[in-house]
């Protein structure tokens, strides 16, 4: 799909009907919603609608998610074996790295059925998804097979000297750590295929095509591509499947809400133990792009990302992070009584239900519930923290600015960070808690940080390089010229206010 060769990137210019920009590459995304192809799932949703934060619902999100990956792992090993066709080892091993990562994202997918038993299916379960009917599956085992079939004439013909690399080379080698990522990738694919073999769940399914909609979603992920050996496909994916799992997770969240305020605080706690889980999940697609995205690798799709900003995704940053977390905290801190009375006192009526959960069952649901509740918290914390790895490695500092205009883009993200432990309304549960540090809202100074951050450590001198490459090769972005001149168009969306659209029953 993307493995022309590699070309100079030019000022992006418009296309001849002047109604999208493009540079050598391709298409300029407008904005975030259009760079991860989410008109695509959010067309499923609306064409073939399923009962909301339902079995159904979520076993959907679960095999779309793992659709996404596996046509990725796709697109990976054919672009591998055109590598090594063309004597490109190293170029090959990038692959395999990438592959590594999105066969470890698999494999946290493949958990969900265990994890979610309860939410997922039963033994009475009326449909049953099989893996092995994945149209993404199937084309992934027949690429493997002509992949493999391309390395064993390889090691047969002495390109690579399996014997010789195996027993004597480690990591410093190219050739060993090609031979080692697919002794780990078809490992780590042996366990996620046992993992998702056979999934019951608790709603009708015909064909699996239909039930997960594949062609559509083959679609998300291949209805925009890149020309040259670019990673633009993989970036896309590693966003996309967190917004697939996050509106799951959203609709859950506000179905709790719902519980709370009408006092079913069982039917809450099952659906936040789902939410918990689904973002849990939804962090694992972080290490792949932090691990394997190269500068190099991000600067020859930057241009193509247009003015666009993960703090854009309306499903995540907006409904998630913000609106539905702030209702839920809201309806926590309600079960506790009045929220007015002091810190102090709230934290004693935490303390008071710790005492009780073992001799009246409402204080035992509303402690679990803020068990869920800080949990979630953490992970959105982990989820804010762990984005950092992009500007980082990939942008750098001394002001270089963001694709939206950020004078400086780590001190931009830093700075959210701040604002959101700052703003967090689960603080006072958190320290309820006795929870400290970022878990209870407020940051703390830590000699390690400290010295990572002043101006006399290695961090500070690779990140200010880092920043001399992005700012040299793309001045336009920099100076804001050209497209880069344009105000960025995005605009937060309406709340999403818990009720308005009522969550239909299980």
């Amino acid at each position: 799909m993307e493995r022309e060769a590699d070309s100079v990137v030019d000022m992006p210019k418009l296309s001849e009907d002047g109604a999208v920009y493009r540079n050598d590459r391709g298409v300029i995304a407008e904005n975030y919603y259009d760079l991860q192809g989410l008109a695509v799932l959010d067309g499923i949703r609306a064409q073939h609608p399923l009962p909301t934060a339902s079995s159904a619902s979520l076993a959907r999100s679960l095999f779309q998610s793992v659709e996404i990956a596996l046509l990725n792992l796709n697109d990976l090993i054919e672009r591998a074996s055109v590598d090594l066709h063309q004597g490109n080892l190293d170029g090959a091993v990038v692959k395999l790295f990438w592959a590594k990562g999105f066969h470890r994202l698999v494999n946290q997918l493949g958990l969900l059925p265990a994890r979610l038993n309860g939410a997922l299916g039963s033994s009475a379960a009326r449909g049953v998804l099989k893996l092995s009917d994945s149209p993404a599956f199937q084309t992934y085992l027949t690429t493997l097979r002509l992949f493999d079939a391309e390395v064993i004439a390889a090691i047969e013909d002495g390109r690579i000297d399996a014997h010789g690399v195996i027993a004597e080379r480690s990591l410093e080698s190219a050739p060993y750590n090609f031979l080692h990522l697919l002794r780990v990738c078809n490992q780590e694919a042996m366990s996620w295929e046992a993992s998702l073999a056979t999934v019951q769940v608790d709603a009708t399914v015909g064909s699996y095509s239909d039930f997960v909609v594949s062609s559509s979603i083959r679609d998300c992920v291949y209805e925009r591509v890149l020309q040259g050996d670019t990673y633009f496909t993989q970036f896309r994916g590693l966003h996309q499947i967190p917004e697939t799992l996050g509106d799951e997770a959203n609709d859950r969240c506000e179905a709790a809400i719902l519980d709370i305020r009408r006092g079913d605080l069982a039917s809450a706690l099952e659906r936040l133990q789902t939410v918990v889980t689904l973002i849990d999940t939804m962090t694992a697609a972080v290490p792949p792009m932090a691990d394997h995205l190269s500068t190099t690798d991000y600067h020859a799709i930057r241009e193509n990302l247009g003015l666009t900003s993960g703090s854009h995704s309306v499903g995540l940053h907006y409904h998630m992070f913000n609106d539905l977390y702030q209702q839920l905290s809201a309806e926590i801190a309600g079960l506790l009584g009045d929220g007015d009375a002091g810190e102090a006192a709230f934290a004693e009526r935490i303390a008071e239900v710790r005492r009780q959960r073992f001799a009246q069952p409402r204080a035992w649901l509303i402690h679990q519930l803020i068990d869920e509740a800080l949990k979630m918290q953490a992970l959105i914390f982990h989820w804010r923290s762990s984005h950092l790895h992009l500007p980082r490695n990939n942008l750098g500092g001394d002001m270089t600015k963001s694709l939206t205009g950020s004078p400086e883009a780590i001190k931009a993200v830093r700075h959210m960070m701040v604002s959101a432990r700052n703003k967090d309304p689960m603080k006072a549960l958190a320290r309820g808690r006795g929870l400290s540090g970022s878990a209870a809202g407020t940051p703390v100074a830590t000699p390690l940080t400290h010295y990572v951050e002043s101006a006399e450590s290695l961090d500070r001198v690779l990140l200010a390089r880092t920043g001399e490459a992005t700012q040299a090769r793309f001045e336009d972005v920099q100076k804001r010229l050209g497209f880069f001149a344009n105000r960025c168009p995005f605009r937060a969306p309406p709340r999403r206010m818990a009720g308005a659209t009522v969550p239909a029953a299980e």
